[in-house]
């Protein structure tokens, strides 16, 4: 009776387990690894009209979508293989005077990462005086969930600013590039 017992807990334990992990390596409910039509098509039975939709490197981009109250544009990023392997999520660019709205929208965004992924790895530290031109200016990190890279960050560009959040799937992005069969020379076409 005990060992059924015990069975049955770890069933239901490695169910949550893989149910947990799921919901942490997906982006509303689309999973890493996803093919671009897939992501097409889950992201219009969402609702939304995506662009970028073909050419190899392209990203797949929602340009307004809800992060709770937060307008964003979310671009969805595919490797050599056309997998999902990675998603960014970012703000509208804002002038200088206004630099204050890019660190309440990062501040935000960083919330809403902290109830997906778990606690950050450090309190955010990143002041204005810090800002450096055209690179991401880190404003926290996770490192709890191993198989992605999160973090969230201000840009700087033009003199604009905006907040961004990256989750990338470490696997996925360094995937070697699938070769496809080529069809042998010695095949002969019927032209």
């Amino acid at each position: 009776m005990f060992r059924n017992g015990f069975i049955a807990t770890l069933i239901v334990l490695a169910l949550s387990m893989e149910a947990l992990a799921q919901h942490v390596t997906s982006f509303a409910g689309i999973p890493f690894g996803s093919t671009r039509e897939t992501v097409i098509e889950e992201v219009m039975k969402l609702g939304y009209e995506p662009y970028g939709r073909s050419g190899e490197g392209e990203r797949v981009v929602i340009p307004v979508y809800m992060l709770a109250d937060l307008p964003v544009q979310v671009d969805f990023i595919f490797n050599k293989n056309d997998k999902f392997y990675a998603f960014e999520v970012r703000t509208g660019r804002v002038e200088r005077a206004r630099l204050s709205k890019s660190f309440e929208a990062v501040a935000y965004m960083s919330d809403q990462f902290t109830a997906k992924y778990g606690q950050s790895s450090q309190d955010p530290t990143l002041k204005d005086t810090d800002l450096r031109e055209g690179i991401h200016n880190l404003y926290q990190q996770w490192f709890s969930v191993k198989a992605l890279d999160i973090y969230t960050a201000i840009v700087q560009k033009d003199g604009r600013y905006f907040a961004i959040g990256t989750v990338t799937h470490r696997g996925l992005a360094k995937e070697a590039n699938i070769m496809r069969k080529k069809p042998s020379s010695s095949q002969s076409s019927a032209f």
